[in-house]
């Protein structure tokens, strides 16, 4: 390595100065304390926030799989309107075949419609989360 590029070598000596810092070890956790799986930012990590959790994924799951499903379908109804338009009397609006602008237009406001229902139901069963992991919190002990 030479010097113009910034780098350095350390010697023998500064290696030997460096400290490494590590953590405290912590306690063992409580009976009732959940360590594994993955927790929310102000979540609680007992038995029954791991519960609550689990469900808001399952439900994230199921929203998400009911939005693709739900968008393949109405893509491939709209594909099929398209080919169907495209091999009878295609009608022309503005100068351009129909089935061209729905190729072209079509398929944004369906995009933009899923997409809002994706969010609302995220946002909704996060809310539903946050309440049921409160009202969890508040009962154990």
């Amino acid at each position: 390595m030479s010097p113009d590029d910034g780098s350095t070598r350390l010697s023998a000596a500064d290696r030997a100065r460096r400290v490494r810092v590590t953590a405290e070890q912590q306690a063992a956790p409580a009976d009732d304390v959940v360590t594994s799986g993955i927790a929310l930012p102000g979540s609680p990590v007992s038995e029954a926030g791991t519960v609550f959790l689990n469900g808001l994924i399952r439900a994230q799951l199921r929203l998400a799989a009911g939005c693709l499903a739900g968008f393949l379908l109405v893509g491939v109804v709209l594909t099929l309107m398209v080919m169907i338009i495209a091999r009878t009397a295609d009608p022309v609006l503005f100068g351009v075949p129909l089935s061209w602008l729905l190729q072209a237009y079509a398929f944004y406001p369906v995009i933009l419609v899923f997409a809002v229902i994706y969010a609302r139901g995220a946002a909704r069963n996060e809310r539903r989360y946050r309440a049921l992991a409160d009202d969890g919190r508040g009962t154990t002990p």
